[in-house]
């Protein structure tokens, strides 16, 4: 019999225009729009967390560290590795030489040492606070270059603080 198929043939304009086409897979199931589910950003599990938005606006300008502070060409950054004075910390090593921008800028160098991402810029937010906290306000006219050693990443944060306050006191001398 080959009248009696349940299929039928329908051109595109008698389609319903808000109905979408359904393409049949290998396995039977089609492949097209699927229920309506809010996605989690949307529903009731996301209720306690912050718009995304609202989470840009924690910092305030004067808990950033301005771009006019970084270094972050790397020309400057060689010409304080090739030009600076040293010092060698026993979880950081220090790069300084003077500047001609009129305000202190700091560079940071942090090797992967087979360290994970999550490792990497928990040590460079460490590093760029203590330096925005502590060093910067005390620093003259230079650029600094902080090179983190493999000892850094097992390192916490008041051992750096520690580093970093005792060679303001020796390299800057202030107080």
């Amino acid at each position: 019999m080959e009248g009696s198929s349940d299929e039928a043939v329908v051109s595109a304009s008698q389609q319903a225009p808000d109905q979408h086409a359904r393409v049949p897979r290998p396995h039977g199931y089609a492949l097209g729009p699927r229920g309506a589910l809010a996605p989690a950003e949307e529903g009731p599990e996301a209720a306690h967390r912050l718009a995304p938005v609202e989470a840009r606006r924690l910092l305030t300008a004067t808990a950033r560290l301005p771009r006019a502070h970084r270094l972050a060409r790397a020309s400057d950054i060689r010409r304080c590795l090739a030009t600076g004075r040293r010092r060698r910390l026993e979880h950081l090593d220090m790069i300084w030489t003077d500047n001609l921008v009129g305000h202190p800028r700091m560079g940071l160098v942090v090797p992967k040492f087979q360290s994970s991402a999550v490792a990497r810029n928990r040590l460079r937010r460490r590093l760029r606070e203590i330096w925005r906290r502590e060093i910067q306000p005390h620093q003259p006219a230079s650029d600094l270059v902080i090179r983190a050693r493999r000892e850094a990443y097992g390192a916490d944060f008041s051992q750096l603080h520690r580093q970093l306050l005792d060679w303001r006191q020796l390299a800057l001398g202030a107080g």
